[in-house]
């Protein structure tokens, strides 16, 4: 494992500093950028005892409200842990060292509680281009890393644990590398540091620093930038895929469709039929969507979106890792489905 080092001083006078201490202060860049970043002094926020802790569960004592109108729902399945590649490097190898043995390596894996931490990359002197082309990493947009785990262009909402502070983030660029989650020990977002001073108050993070995120895919009509925070809010949902209705009218878009609670669907859930399609992504406070088997019909479901809820899933919902219903080719997803009656 490395030695992390947090750097909040002025470069030249930190780099004398760090190098007198004997840390790693070799500038390395990997990915089109420095993995092993500085984070400043400014002030952060303060999530408060609030904050939902990594891979939390809320058992739910309310009733699901299903078909009997009183059974109490399951736990859903809780999301698997994520643990970082280990590289093979001996004990205390220093940034450069494994960035040199290892390459340019990344890992792709999803971390299934959406839970991450936070860095920055861009903006001063440090104007780079990125993996994905189109404007560079120069501090002046709402861009992010993790191409390896999502596609170019995937615009993501992050928020803070407490989901206080929220803001829209485009993917642009490959990264951070495998050395720098194995050293933090968690997967990270990479972003410009407009993103980070949104949600921390901070334009400069390193993986030492270990600043806690939470990040889930949104559509991409989504604007980039600050966005309203979910906690709090109410109606999240309402009016769109996965939300609750009473009738086909609830659900506002084109072939809308309710699944009532009387057919097992605590609250009602509005879908969509997706056996020959898609399913639809809307602005908002709404989650990303996939196509899951509900009840008899392949229909359009809300997925888990740690992001909004802190179990995932709206009451009476839970997170379920299920095979797309027609095409098994298609990787797995994980959607909200109605909790089973215990």
């Amino acid at each position: 494992m490395l030695a992390p080092c947090s750097r909040p001083l002025a470069a030249s006078l930190l780099l004398s500093l760090l190098a007198l201490a004997g840390c790693d202060v070799a500038i390395t860049r990997i990915d089109s950028r420095h993995d092993f970043g500085p984070r400043d002094a400014g002030p952060g926020i303060d999530g408060g005892p609030g904050a939902d802790a990594p891979g939390a569960l809320d058992g739910g004592a309310s009733d699901g409200g299903g078909a009997d109108g009183g059974c109490t729902p399951a736990l859903p399945t809780p999301p698997a842990a994520w643990v970082p590649i280990d590289t093979g490097g001996p004990a205390g190898e220093s940034g450069s060292a494994c960035l040199t043995r290892v390459g340019s390596r990344t890992d792709d894996r999803l971390p299934e509680d959406q839970h991450y931490e936070l860095t920055t990359f861009g903006g001063g002197t440090d104007t780079q281009p990125v993996a994905c082309g189109g404007p560079v990493a120069d501090g002046t947009w709402y861009y992010a890393a993790n191409r390896q785990r999502f596609t170019c262009g995937q615009r993501v909402r992050l928020v803070t644990p407490a989901r206080d502070r929220c803001v829209i983030v485009e993917v642009a660029d490959l990264g951070p590398n495998s050395c720098v989650e194995e050293a933090g020990g968690a997967p990270i977002w990479d972003v410009s540091p407009l993103a980070s001073s949104e949600l921390l108050g901070l334009t400069s993070v390193g993986y030492s620093d270990h600043e806690a995120v939470l990040g889930a895919p949104v559509g991409n009509t989504n604007a980039l930038g600050p966005c309203t925070p979910p906690a709090g809010a109410s109606g999240l949902l309402a009016g769109f895929v996965g939300g609750p209705c009473t009738s086909d009218a609830d659900c506002a878009y084109t072939g809308g469709q309710c699944l009532t609670e009387a057919e097992g669907f605590p609250g009602g859930h509005c879908t969509l039929d997706c056996t020959t399609g898609s399913c639809p992504d809307r602005a908002g406070s709404f989650a990303y969507t996939g196509c899951a088997a509900l009840g008899a019909m392949a229909g359009c479901a809300a997925r888990c979106d740690y992001t909004l809820f802190p179990d995932g899933c709206r009451a009476g919902y839970g997170c379920e890792t299920v095979p797309h219903p027609t095409q098994p080719t298609l990787p797995a997803r994980r959607v909200c489905l109605p909790l089973a009656c215990l």
